[in-house]
């Protein structure tokens, strides 16, 4: 029988892979996830193929054994479709971190991650006001929600609460539209679009909680995996909190002490732009000095500015985007502190920015480091 299964078989046509994945391929796939429909495995006659059956007795699968003695076919094999990290029960295994289903010579295979992965932080849910109701369009997919529906349960609020939303419908135009939610896509590794409630699962609550902890800006690249071993210091810079008799002194220092948490561990990936969080609050102070000529500010973030300032020209990066040159006046009037203001990484692999300040009041170090994350 067997050699008469051999001839006969090259008459069957070959498993497509796409047919027996349990999801698309480009999915982002952990350790125990089930890649295998069963159920689209194709099925030969036990002439063509007896070992079939040697193989189901030898993983114990009786009740496939005996389906197929009593009807006259028999599944193919998984470990005859698959080929690395995908178990003889169509489930992944093997590798650490989230990897990505594929297909490699033919057969279903699991690409486990690459040492970084790098996402696209992408709108994902758009709401767009309409008369009496907000047409939501995600995914290329559209839904119509009537305001008197408008809850928790019917509009997405990770970013923006129920009220804001409310707030935002009731004073824009019919036509105009906002985010409501993020997903991730163009990844380094080419796997496919991760969408919202999917973030926290793949790639873990603090990649979920960096997006949603900031005002993602448009087409933002972040590290959502890193498999790296080791990190190199490749600069820092010290500065200190500088007094002004003529100012709230302890308005400023609560300014710096947010913009400090506001930087602190940013990761930029390589030739790419960061940004920082902004959960953070400002305090407004009055300069009354009128050379300077900004009046009410957010003083106190010069200082700390500045040591990211020195430390990211001293890593060999451009002038972070909206500061200057100058020592006291290191944030230009007119950037925000939100997004208006970046590092650009210009190094081969992702950078983290590290900031503290040794104190909390005027006279503390402040002291900023950037530190290369490597394989």
């Amino acid at each position: 029988m067997y050699p008469f299964g051999n001839a006969m078989g090259i008459h069957i046509p070959s498993q497509n892979p796409e047919e027996i994945a349990a999801l698309p391929i480009g999915s982002t796939v952990l350790n125990g996830t089930t890649v295998i429909n069963d159920n689209n495995l194709h099925k030969v006659p036990v002439l063509y193929h007896p070992e079939y059956l040697v193989q189901a007795a030898l993983e114990q699968n009786y009740m496939g054994l005996l389906t197929s003695l009593i009807t006259g076919a028999v599944p193919t094999p998984v470990e005859a479709v698959v080929n690395s990290d995908i178990s003889n029960g169509g489930v992944a295994e093997g590798f650490t971190g989230p990897g990505t289903l594929t297909v490699q010579g033919n057969k279903l295979a699991v690409n486990p991650p690459n040492t970084f992965v790098y996402g696209y932080v992408t709108p994902y849910t758009i709401a767009v006001k309409n008369n009496g109701s907000v047409k939501l369009i995600q995914n290329n997919k559209t839904t119509t929600v009537s305001v008197q529906d408008f809850s928790n349960n019917t509009i997405p609020h990770e970013y923006m609460d129920l009220n804001d939303f409310e707030t935002w419908y009731n004073n824009s135009n019919v036509g105009d539209n906002t985010t409501l939610d993020y997903g991730l896509s163009n990844f380094s590794d080419g796997r496919n679009i991760v969408p919202p409630d999917e973030i926290k699962t793949d790639f873990g609550a603090n990649i979920s909680n960096y997006i949603q902890s900031r005002t993602p800006t448009s087409n933002e690249n972040i590290l959502v995996y890193n498999g790296g071993k080791n990190e190199v210091v490749v600069s820092s810079d010290q500065t200190v909190m500088d007094y002004y008799a003529d100012m709230d002194n302890n308005a400023r220092v609560s300014n710096a002490l947010a913009f400090i948490q506001a930087w602190n561990n940013t990761i930029i990936p390589p030739h790419s732009t960061g940004y920082c969080t902004d959960n953070v609050s400002y305090e407004s102070v009055y300069d009354p000095d009128p050379t300077q000529g900004t009046g009410w500010a957010d003083h106190g973030t010069c200082p700390p500015g500045r040591a990211i300032r020195d430390a990211s020209l001293a890593a060999g990066f451009p002038l972070p985007t909206g500061m200057t040159y100058d020592y006291t006046n290191v944030i230009n009037d007119d950037a925000s502190l939100s997004d208006g203001i970046t590092v650009y990484n210009t190094l081969n692999y992702p950078v983290k920015i590290t900031i503290w300040m040794d104190g909390a009041s005027t006279g503390s170090p402040i002291q900023a480091q950037i530190t290369e994350l490597l394989p």
